[in-house]
């Protein structure tokens, strides 16, 4: 086994990568399922759950961070927070421009605009924060070998690992889908997903043992699931329609 499975100090980082994605799931999902019903000028339930769990994802982030050893230099500091500002700020475009958009009509002069500015500007940012941060983890993380607290991992929780994998692999996917940036998103998973098994492959040729960062490996695994997702999702529309104007369409 070219990586160590077993080595201590992975139980505890495990935990916290379930805490992350379920609380991913929960940033991305709620706002959707939540009814849309006005209740402050115009604004839904789910706009302003969506508002607030922006706030939650960062902290989501941080935490995760801290845990992987990411902000050892001022260098790694800067980067990860600048990652973190487009984030908000991308997404608080996205928010603005679709609650102008809401209260608008397409005969606007400016509708153009807020469109651009709701459904690609904002997504754009977005997205390749979530991109930056990822190779953040993928290249700087520090390896869970060196922590020698904890026990192996067992049998049961390598699968909960690989099922965190998948979980994140398909949300990445429906956040490209859904927000218009799978031209982004698509080649940058390639691209992740092959810097993250670099160690993989160069083992093949190679046989010494690496040891690579267990964030490593799980984001580049998620960013292949989020590939093949997004490659049968084409091919299987003939592109890339948004879910919700699918499900739209289904009914």
């Amino acid at each position: 086994m070219p990586l160590s499975d077993q080595a201590p100090g992975y139980s505890r980082h495990v935990r916290g990568l379930a805490m992350f994605v379920t609380g991913y799931a929960i940033v991305d999902l709620l706002p959707v399922v939540l009814p849309g019903t006005p209740v402050f000028k115009g604004l839904r339930i789910s706009d302003l759950a969506d508002l607030a769990l922006l706030f939650v994802l960062a902290a989501l982030y941080v935490q995760l961070g801290l845990r992987a050893n990411l902000y050892r230099s001022g260098k790694l500091r800067v980067a990860f927070a600048t990652a973190l500002a487009m984030m908000v700020q991308g997404h608080s475009i996205h928010r603005a421009g679709d609650a102008i958009a809401a209260a608008s009509s397409r005969a606007d002069g400016g509708w153009a605009l807020i469109y651009f500015l709701d459904e690609h500007w904002g997504h754009l940012e977005l997205h390749l924060s979530f991109l930056i941060i990822a190779a953040l983890f993928i290249g700087c993380a520090r390896p869970v070998s060196a922590d020698l607290s904890g026990r192996p991992l067992s049998r049961t929780e390598m699968a909960g690992l690989r099922i965190l994998i998948m979980i994140y692999g398909f949300l990445l996917a429906g956040d490209a889908i859904e927000g218009q940036t799978v031209q982004l998103m698509l080649p940058a998973a390639i691209a992740l997903s092959l810097w993250g098994f670099w160690p993989y492959l160069r083992y093949i040729k190679r046989p010494t043992q690496p040891v690579v960062s267990l964030y490593r490996r799980f984001f580049a695994s998620s960013f292949a699931v989020a590939t093949v997702a997004l490659v049968v999702y084409g091919l299987v529309n003939a592109g890339f329609p948004e879910l919700t104007a699918l499900g739209s369409a289904a009914r």
